[in-house]
């Protein structure tokens, strides 16, 4: 079962959660009403450890950036 399906939720919400789960303060984007709306829906949940593990393992570091990080500017 796919974890969006688990929930109830797309995957853009399961991972608007799950930054706020890890304390990160997202800034979801969309110029479509539903989509902006969509995005307010992730309070009514709580993603599962498991799955938060799971998410956390997709982080590549700075192999996997699309930009540069003002952090690893010596």
């Amino acid at each position: 079962m796919s974890r969006g399906r688990r929930y109830n939720k797309d995957a853009a919400q399961i991972l608007v959660r799950w930054s706020l789960q890890r304390g990160f303060v997202p800034l979801p984007k969309s110029s479509q009403p539903s989509r902006i709306i969509s995005n307010g829906q992730v309070y009514d949940f709580n993603t599962e450890a498991a799955d938060m593990a799971k998410l956390d393992a997709l982080d590549q570091g700075s192999k996997g950036a699309v930009t540069w990080n003002p952090v690893d500017i010596p």
